[in-house]
């Protein structure tokens, strides 16, 4: 049966009546794609991973039931593949049967062909690229902070919000050096190795809050004012930015390979799939129809108890009398 006939087989499944057939043996064939053989035993074990009260429900989707068979038929493909390629001689696979044999073989050869792909020179592609997208290749501002953290851990809010305002004023003041100020008062546990000093901050990577403060701070020497998080105050100092700057090519060369090696691999996997998926399909109808009724019929939905006129009101009555 070719594909269109196949997915229009599956279409029809849809307004055919559900019939109480007898369940077929387990090792017959229902569909063959790739010289690999589909039976109902292969379905049995799908499908019994589905809640039993959910069965007859689940096979009687054609669209389910398609995926169904189209996924098992694949996994099949991959996993003859993984035994031409020698994958099945580790224990895990050698211990396994059935379907979860299938299922290890065919991730295992989904896997080595991604290991084994001999990936092509893209240097000139990465020349191509940096030239069509240089606005993608931009180094980032590069900011060094140094932090007094006043927690409310051991304190109450309002507490270390005053004790970071006079944190603040004494640093505003210069008449205390920033770094005995992180000595004295910083909640930093790492303070004496830091000195409260982040170098190279990712502001990705900072409280919204935190970031949002550093980006107004522009001059080094410049203090924030107090900034609030969960868990507790922040007095920032500027101590050095290095503003975002455009990446020449040899810079952003192994950034650019890496992104089209990932995409070429990506795409080449999917190809390879695409290519067993659209492998010469063969199905039998009456057998493929069956699968329908292997699991139970779904239970009529009784009909919606009918809905009395509401009386009609005596003084309507009389009313409509006199007409």
């Amino acid at each position: 049966m070719n594909r269109h006939l196949f997915a229009t087989v599956f279409a029809a499944l849809l307004m055919a009546p559900v019939a109480n057939a007898a369940s077929p043996d387990a090792a017959v064939v229902v569909a063959s794609q790739g010289g690999q053989n589909l039976t109902y035993g292969d379905i049995d074990e799908a499908v019994d991973k589905v809640p039993a009260a959910n069965r007859a429900q689940f096979v009687d989707s054609p669209q389910r039931l398609q995926s169904l068979v189209m996924n098992l038929l694949l996994q099949k493909q991959l996993a003859a593949d993984a035994v031409k390629a020698g994958l099945d001689k580790t224990p895990e696979i050698e211990a396994a049967t059935g379907a979860a044999r299938t299922k290890l073989l065919s991730d295992a050869q989904v896997a080595h062909f991604r290991d084994t792909l001999v990936v092509p020179d893209l240097s000139a592609l990465a020349q191509e690229e940096y030239i069509a997208h240089k606005e993608k290749y931009v180094a980032a501002d590069v900011v060094e902070v140094q932090q007094v953290f006043v927690s409310t851990a051991s304190r109450t809010s309002e507490e270390a919000k005053a004790l970071a305002t006079q944190v603040e004023d004494e640093a505003k003041s210069g008449k205390t050096d920033f770094d005995a100020l992180v000595a004295k008062y910083s909640d930093e546990p790492s303070k004496a190795q830091t000195l409260g000093i982040i170098k190279g901050a990712d502001k990705r990577a900072l409280n919204p809050d935190l970031a949002k403060a550093i980006d107004g701070l522009v001059v080094p020497g410049t203090l924030s004012p107090v900034v609030e998080t969960g868990g507790g105050y922040y007095i920032l100092k500027l101590l050095a930015r290095t503003p975002k700057r455009q990446l020449a090519f040899d810079e952003a060369r192994d950034q650019i390979l890496e992104s089209l090696k990932k995409d070429y691999v990506k795409k080449s996997v999917s190809n390879y799939i695409d290519g067993l998926r659209n492998n010469p399909l063969d199905g039998d109808a009456d057998k493929i129809d069956a699968i329908r009724t292997r699991y139970g019929s779904i239970p009529a939905t009784p009909p919606a108890p009918a809905v009395a006129a509401p009386a009609q009101p005596v003084a309507a009555k009389a009313k409509a009398g006199k007409h």
